[in-house]
């Protein structure tokens, strides 16, 4: 099956990166002035890759504090190993990452993730350092000026924050399954928890399938739990944007409004007046009708997600049972179980139907 590729969080990154930015200015701004007024000459890796890293990470003041002390002296772990250049530079890229991918953000990334992010920066520092060569000699003759420094040192700063983007690659190599994984983030409540079952049920289905003799029979067992998983998926979409359209609603409110608007009708004396109250109430009768409809719609909308992940319970039970047996007869056993479980899922699910244009309601 085709690989799914995601950026997670990205929106965070994004912040980051603009604060990495900033950071990489202001250490260009400070590394100019040293040199201008001290006579000083600092590592240029240290203090862009540093006051990158001191920029971008979201953490309380007390951490953050305790950051400035501690982060010098992982970032002169290469130097005082005395690493070669450029494995020096990568080594500082690197060991920051790890430090903003562990501590730096609001959400937690995987291990692997942390690993893949810290590499991406260890080798885009080196990179960024040399653009940031190239745009010295070519833009400003060799001798930057703060300008020049705060330009460079911010191109710096971008390169290394661009390579913690690893860090935020979600890849699955089941389309399927990445599809159930953005909804168990976006849903709530009970279809929430539906589509988290009905997930975790998948993949315990498709490890079963994996141990069936590969054939005929055992792709045909796959489509069906995929069609399964997908009608549980497609339902909680469904009822998800039912939900939304109720929410953004106050039946309540509407009921009000067209008793208010009776009672007005009934105690006013002109005729025409008490004629447009009644069509008021008239239409946002209709509105509390179309209202009632969308509420049933939305109890059967749960009816059938609840049904559905009952039947991938249930064929993750018949794959269970089907474990041993003859291992010449196990392509026949998978295509039986795949017709069985197909006629089941024709038997309990039921296709939603399409939801209603919303009605707009005014007062």
């Amino acid at each position: 099956m085709a690989l799914s590729v995601k950026l997670q969080e990205r929106e965070d990154f994004e912040v980051r990166t603009l604060r990495a930015l900033g950071g990489g200015a202001v250490a260009g701004l400070c590394v100019a002035m040293a040199s201008r007024l001290l006579g000083l000459h600092v590592d240029e890796t240290f203090f862009a890759v540093g006051l990158a890293t001191l920029a971008s990470v979201r953490l309380d003041w007390k951490k953050w504090a305790a950051l400035w002390v501690g982060l010098p002296v992982l970032l002169n772990l290469p130097d005082i190993l005395m690493v070669p250049t450029p494995l020096s530079e990568a080594g500082t890229g690197a060991l920051a990452a790890g430090v903003v991918g562990l501590l730096g953000m609001k959400w937690r990334p995987k291990p692997a993730r942390v690993v893949a992010g810290a590499v991406g920066a260890g080798v885009m520092v080196p990179l960024g350092l040399y653009v940031k060569q190239v745009m010295d000699a070519r833009l400003f003759d060799g001798a930057p000026g703060p300008m020049g420094a705060m330009v460079g040192f911010s191109t710096v700063a971008l390169f290394w924050s661009v390579g913690t983007l690893l860090t935020h690659v979600e890849v699955h190599s089941d389309a399927l399954e990445s599809r159930g994984s953005t909804l168990e983030k976006q849903l709530t409540g009970e279809s929430g928890t539906l589509v988290s079952r009905a997930l975790g049920l998948y993949r315990q289905c498709r490890q079963e399938v994996g141990k069936l003799e590969a054939g005929a029979g055992r792709t045909e067992l796959v489509g069906v739990l995929e069609k399964m998983t997908r009608e549980v998926f497609t339902l909680a979409e469904a009822h998800a944007a039912l939900e939304s359209q109720l929410a953004a609603v106050e039946q309540q409110d509407v009921d009000a409004q067209v008793k208010e608007l009776k009672a007005k009708a009934a105690a006013t004396t002109d005729a025409v007046a008490r004629r447009q109250l009644e069509l008021a109430a008239s239409s946002l009768g209709e509105e509390l009708n179309h209202l009632d409809a969308l509420g049933r719609k939305r109890e059967r909308l749960l009816a059938q997600l609840h049904a559905q992940v009952a039947l991938l319970e249930r064929a993750r039970v018949s794959l269970v049972g089907a474990r041993g047996g003859d291992a010449s007869a196990k392509g026949a056993q998978a295509a039986h179980l795949a017709r069985k479980l197909a006629s089941l899922g024709e038997e309990g699910a039921e296709a939603p139907a399409p939801l209603p244009p919303s009605t707009k309601v005014t007062s």
